[in-house]
């Protein structure tokens, strides 16, 4: 038996040996198979690719490219895409790089958020086609990681799917495929607003270069008669000169021929460059607005690329043709502030601190202090 214990023990080193290579044969397999785009033909046909479908659950957003280069909004009557988004979007798939294999049984799709159809409405979809007969580039995206960032993918044809290096901005929610924040003005642009009768005027020593709208530096008149308040004027005064340094829109819609505004809902703006005015209405529970804009003569240089974000100047006349043949959809929050304007008590009132002059700020203590 002693003759023996040196033989198995030569013989358990080698199967341990033979076990080690084992796996790391099969671990040096998964990484060569693992290495590489996980798309690798999007990124010889990226810049030929002419509509983009995103899909998740009910919700869909379906991108177009005109001949002129730009996308458009298909189901926004065609209303630009914001170009960013979709050159990140692009960008983002053809650079993922695939990390490590993961399951190929249908029946496990689910937990990866891979599976499709989806009634879960987990899985993204993404259809980008270039046209003619050539099969579209069919691409499911599921869960993602942040570190390291990773996403799982697959192709729709290919039941094999992947862990991937790398993240993609493929949001399927039509808000954030369209530039939102129509004007962005530094405070120095504005001079004045009107609203009801209402006038709010940059005082002449305001300082040129000022860097917020406070109210001290404009002045206000209100009409006669009882249609505002002191206190409406007083309001109206600090908050409708700020409005043009952040006009933005919820929703757009090509401009309608039987679009009727209403005083109540329309304001004009006097800046150094132009006079710009949102002809809004009501609509059930929705405002709706258009913008007309009327440039002029001294209007300051504008900003050659905004940056997101930042306030900017535009070129009025080339603003006011990007902007007169669409129809906005007022922020809920703008909204109330007109109506807050238009009440005894313009501003949301703030809840009242609690009373605590009747109760003991500290429980009594258990034993008497020594």
């Amino acid at each position: 038996m002693r003759r023996l214990l040196p033989v198995l023990a030569l013989l358990a080193v080698l199967l341990t040996l033979v076990a080690g290579w084992s796996i790391a044969s099969r671990m040096a397999t998964t990484t060569h198979r693992g290495q590489g785009l996980m798309f690798p033909d999007l990124e010889a046909v990226g810049n030929g690719v002419r509509t983009i479908e995103l899909l998740q659950g009910d919700r869909r957003v379906l991108l177009q490219r005109g001949q002129d280069g730009a996308w458009r909004l298909v189901d926004r009557d065609g209303y630009p895409a914001d170009m960013d988004q979709v050159r990140s979007l692009i960008a983002g798939l053809a650079q993922l790089e695939r990390d490590q294999v993961l399951t190929r049984k249908p029946e496990r799709h689910q937990e990866l958020n891979l599976a499709w159809p989806d009634p879960e409405g987990r899985a993204r979809l993404i259809r980008l086609s270039t046209g003619g007969e050539t099969r579209p580039i069919e691409i499911l995206l599921g869960q993602e990681r942040i570190s390291p960032r990773s996403t799982y993918a697959r192709a729709l044809q290919d039941d094999q799917t992947w862990r991937c290096r790398g993240g993609v901005n493929a949001d399927v929610d039509l808000q954030r495929w369209m530039r939102r924040d129509l004007l962005s003005l530094p405070p120095s642009e504005i001079l004045g607003a009107e609203w009801l009768g209402l006038r709010v005027v940059r005082r002449p020593d305001a300082p040129a270069d000022a860097r917020n709208v406070a109210p001290e530096l404009f002045t206000v008149t209100a009409p006669p008669g009882p249609a505002w308040t002191p206190e409406q004027a007083t309001a109206a005064r600090g908050t409708l000169p700020e409005w043009p340094t952040r006009i933005e829109f919820d929703d757009v819609r090509a401009a309608r021929p039987d679009f009727a505004p209403t005083p109540e809902r329309t304001l004009a703006f006097d800046l150094r460059g132009a006079r710009l005015v949102l002809e809004g209405r009501t609509e059930g529970a929705e405002t709706w607005f258009r913008i007309r804009v009327e440039s002029r003569p001294g209007a300051s240089p504008p900003t050659a690329k905004p940056v997101p974000g930042d306030p900017w100047i535009p070129d009025w006349s080339a603003f006011g043709e990007r902007v007169r043949n669409w129809e906005y959809r007022m922020p809920g929050w703008r909204v109330s502030q007109l109506e807050r304007l238009r009440t005894d008590e313009p501003q949301p009132k703030m809840p009242d601190p609690p009373d605590l002059s009747r109760r003991d700020r500290l429980p009594p203590p258990s034993t008497p202090n020594p």
